[in-house]
């Protein structure tokens, strides 16, 4: 696949500094420039080519300007379809305890970014039974439509469509490998969790070990939801799901590249995750590249 250039790669993450909001941004999982996300894909095997890179730089920069964002829109990924491709983009939005976050998407024939709807309980237990690969149709019907009552509005009869299938397997992609290295991230003395201005990178022997990151989610885990409702203030390796209790064992990767400058995560079970971490440095950044569906037999293979 041809290389998108650095220069468009570069909007695909707009940092504070590229641009002025109203308010002052939420941290950002890539808190360093998106070139430094672009230059590491190398060994992932996955890159954007010039048209998706420069059609979704334009559809972030329309997006921010008409929702007036407080905080910049990132890359998330690429989800791939029989018939054409979804490219994802997320805002992290204010919350308290910690920050949400909002996604985007767009196909690769139209590079309009749009909200993902919430799900309800019904249509998330739907996608979750739905199974096979993605059509790459939004408003592509997954169940037969409804019938439509007299007393109906006209418009106003929703289906289950693959829009909703797609917004159910990002956040649950999201929930599973979004990650962080320990002490990227703290949490305030008001237990907001906020960005790690002195954070200065994980030492080479940190880099390449599991135990060095986080899961970037509201705490799940026992020890981690005690350590942020305690009184004062908590360990930033304490306060996060370390993905060593991941399961099953080896869902996750780590290696160094062949310079032994930065290490490379990958997700064994959503395979196309890739994460790099530069040794001794603040540079950091996920993404996702895939069909959207798990490697459920991972377990029986290790």
């Amino acid at each position: 696949m041809k290389l998108a250039s650095l220069g468009a790669l570069k909007a695909l993450n707009l940092c504070a500094s590229d641009r002025s909001y109203p308010h002052p941004p939420l941290p950002s999982l890539c808190a360093q420039d998106i070139s430094h996300v672009s230059t590491k894909l190398g060994p992932s095997g996955f890159t954007l080519s010039p048209e998706e890179a420069s059609g979704l730089e334009v559809a972030m920069i329309q997006r921010q300007m008409e929702e007036k964002m407080s905080s910049p829109l990132s890359f998330w990924g690429k989800l791939m379809g029989d018939e054409q491709d979804y490219l994802v983009a997320y805002a992290l939005a204010p919350a308290f305890g910690f920050p949400t976050k909002k996604f985007y998407f767009c196909t690769t024939s139209n590079f309009t970014l749009k909200q993902m709807p919430e799900l309800s309980e019904e249509y998330a237990g739907k996608a979750a039974a739905v199974t096979g690969r993605f059509k790459g149709d939004p408003s592509f019907p997954l169940e037969e439509p409804p019938e439509e009552s007299p007393d109906d509005e006209e418009g106003t009869t929703e289906s289950f469509r693959e829009i909703h299938r797609l917004s159910y397997t990002v956040g649950l992609i999201d929930h599973d490998v979004s990650i962080v290295p320990v002490g990227s991230f703290i949490a305030d003395a008001a237990k907001q969790i906020i960005k790690n201005k002195s954070f200065e990178g994980l030492s080479y022997g940190a880099a390449g070990a599991l135990r060095s990151y986080v899961h970037f989610r509201k705490a799940e885990s026992p020890i981690a939801i005690a350590s942020v409702e305690k009184p004062g203030l908590s360990r930033p390796g304490d306060i996060f799901d370390s993905i060593t209790d991941d399961k099953p064992a080896g869902a996750w990767s780590v290696n160094y590249s062949s310079s032994n400058t930065s290490s490379y995560l990958r997700s064994m079970y959503w395979p196309g995750y890739f994460f790099f971490q530069t040794v001794g440095k603040p540079e950091y950044g996920g993404v996702y590249f895939g069909n959207g569906i798990p490697n459920k037999d991972l377990a029986f293979g290790l």
